[in-house]
Formats: structure tokens, C-alpha cells, sequence
């Protein structure tokens, strides 16, 4: 079983290395075969312009504003490498796109109103202005400490050096080091978009080559496009509570299945009564309990959360002979765990007088535990396709009649379906 930090560090490492591999694949693909590939794609310059506002476009219709910044700031490091400015890394030009992607990193989407649009311009806009002001002070007063990096970086990494200077390099180490912890902390497609950002719109402003300079703006446009398009789709078909799949990834997935599956519902016992006397926080806690219990089900089954306390299993390819072993593993799962509830504070009684207090004799009580430990107990129906039960609704159905005969039975335990 995974702990919560490998876990994290799993989700992470899925969501960061693939779009890493790509971008260095390509970049190196076209570094080995500049000539060849340059052939190709100079005339295909437009395509920056095009691959970013269909990228804005489409953040735009889905409410990712962070994303359209970031398309804005990308255009604006396209249009600055047609100017004739130096070519150091992080000029104040770039310092302003640098600190402002920074900024969307640890900020968070906040929609197009007025209100919310003039003031994220305003802080762009004093981005760039300290960007201007303060970087050319602070690289002038860093000369004498940095004067030794600077020699290290002539010697053992030369053509380094002739793009990046020793404080520009720490400046830019510091924004990747700063963008990395919030990526770690907020790991998501968005935030993934937005540090690639960080780091490839460095390597566009540095390197002299409107070929490398198409070849990321479209990559990150793609990655933007695919960050939206991935969160929205993750948002339509995982619970948001649970965190497995609802109801309309059932449906869909249904459309899949063969002429041979297996469908389980579940429901957890009393839960409206547990409900009732522990709250609802507390209830929800359960329910990601169980979902996540439901979630491991061997022999391929796939868990959806149905509605409410209700589950759905679905197992293709499998007869119910054949799902009961891991059905009946489940359920014995959730009903030997023990979840620990923290105890709530009484409300305060109110006070006796002298006299009461002497002619009441108060019980003696024991103090009750920090901790009580509940348990909580689900129920299942087993159907499977029939030539009578051919349709998904009526395999549901009959899966139904199954838990209710489960819920008759006294519930915590597995019925099948008299097919």
C-alpha cells in the first residue's frame, strides 16, 4: 500500500517526466537535424502567433486566466526576439516575463471580470516595472561576490557563459527552484503548463534561433491546450470528493464493455444515521474511506460513485462466480477497519448554586477517550449479463434487487442475483 508520499511523489513524477521527455526529445531531435528540420519549419513562423492565440482561446472559454496571462507573455518574448536587444539571458526585458510567470505559478485563476482583470494587470504591470528599476541595481551591486562564478563558468562551461551571465543564472536558478516548490505543493496540469513555461521561454529568450523559438512556443501552447482540456476532463468524470470516477465516467464506460461483465453495487450501511449523529465532515470522511477501499478491488474490477453512498463496480470480462472471491475480500476489508473519531468538547452546563451543590450528589463519571473508535459496514448486490438482462439499465436493475436483498439479510454481506 502506497503511503501519502510516495503516492505524491508517483503523481508528480507522472505528471512532470512525460512532457519533460517530449520537450527534450524534440529539442535534441532538432539540434542533431538543424538543417533538415529548418527547411521544413522556416516558413512556418506564423505558427507561433497561431499556436498561442488558439491556446488563449480555448483557457479563455474554460475560465483558466492564468493560462491566457501566460499566452500574453509568450507573445510578448516572441515579439521582443525580433527586436534588436542584447542577448543576454534574463535582460530586464525578460525579467519582467520571468517574475510576472512566477507570479500565475503562486497565484490562481480568478476569471475575467472587471475587477479581477484590472488587477492582474496592475501587478503584471509593477512586475515589469520593478523588473526595470530594481534587476539592473541588483546585478550592478552582485558584480564583486559573483566576479568568482563568473570565471568558473569561462572555464568549465564556455558556451554556457555566452548566453547567461553568473547573476542571471542565479536569478533563473532561484525562479526554477521557487517554481518546483509550488509545483510540488500544487500538482496539477496547470501548474506543470506554467513552470514548463518558466523554464522554456528561458531557454527561447537565450538562444539566437526563430526555429527553437517556434519549436517551444508551440510545444507550450500544446501543453496549455492539453492542461485545460485534461483538467475539465477530470473535473466532468472524477467524483470530486472521492476522487474516483463518477457517474458520467460510468456511462461512458459502459459503452465499452463486451457481451460478458459483471455489475456490483454497493451502499454503505446506516450511513444517514451515521450521518446524523457524527456529522457531516465526518461522514464525508467515510465516504472517501470506503472509496478508496472499493477503489482496490482485484480481478480488474472498476469502482464509480454512483450517488450518495452508492458504489458501482464493474467487472469486464467476468462472471459472478468469478467476482465474488474479490467482492467478498473488499467487503471484509471495510467492515475490519477502524476509523477513529476525534471526540467533540460538551457545551458548557450551566452553573449550581452552593446550595444545590450541596444536596445534589453528583455520579461519578469516567472521562470519556480523546479517540472513539467506529466501524462502518457495506452491502452488495451481484449481477451479471444475460440474454434476458442484456441492457446496462437492466443489469443495474437486477443488481439492485441483489443489495436490497443484501440490506434484508442484515446487511455486511454480498447477494446475488436470482437470474
Amino acid at each position: 500500500m502506497k503511503t501519502p508520499l510516495l503516492s505524491r511523489i508517483s503523481q508528480f513524477c507522472w505528471l512532470f517526466f512525460p512532457p519533460l521527455i517530449l520537450a527534450i526529445s524534440i529539442f535534441s531531435l532538432y539540434f542533431y537535424y538543424s538543417e533538415l528540420i529548418s527547411g521544413y519549419l522556416v516558413n512556418l513562423w506564423w505558427m507561433s502567433y497561431a499556436s498561442l492565440a488558439l491556446a488563449a482561446i480555448i483557457a479563455w472559454q474554460f475560465g483558466r486566466s492564468r493560462l491566457v496571462y501566460a499566452c500574453l507573455l509568450l507573445l510578448l518574448l516572441t515579439l521582443d526576439k525580433q527586436l534588436t536587444l542584447p542577448a543576454e539571458l534574463l535582460d530586464v526585458s525578460y525579467g519582467g516575463i520571468l517574475l510576472s510567470l512566477l507570479f500565475l505559478l503562486y497565484s490562481r485563476d480568478k476569471g475575467f471580470s472587471v475587477v479581477n482583470l484590472s488587477f492582474s494587470v496592475a501587478i503584471l504591470t509593477a512586475l515589469f516595472a520593478f523588473s526595470w528599476l530594481a534587476l539592473p541595481l541588483l546585478q550592478a551591486a552582485s558584480q564583486v561576490w559573483l566576479s568568482s562564478l563568473d570565471s568558473i563558468l569561462l572555464k568549465v562551461w564556455p558556451s554556457v557563459r555566452a548566453y547567461i551571465t553568473p547573476f542571471n543564472g542565479v536569478l533563473l536558478v532561484l525562479a526554477l527552484l521557487l517554481g518546483l516548490i509550488r509545483l510540488l505543493a500544487k500538482i496539477d496540469n496547470t501548474h506543470n503548463g506554467l513552470f514548463f513555461a518558466l523554464g522554456l521561454s528561458a531557454l527561447i529568450y537565450s538562444y539566437d534561433d526563430a526555429i527553437v523559438t517556434l519549436i517551444g512556443i508551440i510545444s507550450l501552447a500544446s501543453l496549455f491546450c492539453y492542461s485545460v482540456l485534461k483538467d475539465s476532463f477530470t473535473m466532468a468524470f472524477k467524483d470530486e470528493l472521492t476522487g474516483i470516477p463518477s457517474r458520467r465516467a460510468l456511462m461512458q464506460y459502459v459503452q465499452t464493455l463486451g457481451r460478458k461483465y459483471t455489475v456490483v453495487m454497493s451502499d454503505i450501511d446506516h450511513f444517514k444515521k451515521f450521518n446524523d449523529t457524527y456529522g457531516h465532515d465526518v461522514g464525508d470522511e467515510v465516504l472517501k474511506l470506503v472509496a478508496s477501499k472499493l477503489n482496490k478491488v482485484m480481478g480488474g474490477g472498476k469502482t464509480f460513485r454512483f450517488g450518495g453512498e452508492e458504489f458501482v463496480i464493474v467487472f469486464p470480462r467476468k462472471t459472478t462466480t468469478e467476482v465474488l472471491p474479490f467482492v467478498e475480500i473488499v467487503r471484509q476489508t471495510i467492515a475490519d477497519y477502524d476509523i477513529a473519531l476525534r471526540s467533540k468538547p460538551r457545551p458548557a452546563k450551566p452553573k449550581k448554586s452552593v446550595a444545590k451543590k450541596l444536596l445534589t450528589k453528583s455520579p461519578v463519571t469516567k472521562k470519556s477517550p480523546k479517540n472513539k473508535v467506529v466501524k462502518v459496514t457495506s452491502s452488495f448486490g451481484v449481477a451479471h449479463r444475460t440474454k434476458e438482462h442484456a441492457d446496462f439499465s437492466g443489469i443495474m436493475k437486477q443488481a439492485d434487487i441483489a443489495l436490497y436483498a443484501a440490506k434484508k439479510a442484515g446487511r455486511n454481506c454480498v447477494k446475488v442475483a436470482q437470474q
